[in-house]
């Protein structure tokens, strides 16, 4: 089973919550801010190494986001998540 970090501390983050609650049964860990501030901001393995994503508040992206979490991360990011992703974050875990 996947596992997605969700900042806790990000605006609107209980809606993204919700909302991969509801899209996938993947285990959702509440973690400290990880200074991207784009907010919401999640975290999974994609690529092969932790990937984190900003933005989440828009639909579009959270369903590119739980799309990517059902299929186990495999396969490439999909593009409206690669314009979100955090490259200073990448490959690090949370805080």
């Amino acid at each position: 089973m996947a596992t997605i970090y969700v900042c806790r501390k990000c605006k609107h983050s209980k809606d993204l919550q919700k909302a991969l609650e509801r899209g996938t049964d993947a285990s959702i860990r509440l973690v400290g801010c990880q200074e991207v501030c784009e907010q919401p901001v999640a975290g999974t393995r994609a690529d092969g190494c932790l990937q984190w994503f900003g933005g989440l508040d828009k639909p579009k992206r959270q369903r590119a986001l739980i799309d990517l979490v059902n299929h186990g991360g495999d396969g490439k990011i999909p593009d409206v998540l690669a314009k979100s992703r955090s490259r200073k974050r990448a490959g690090k875990s949370p805080r």
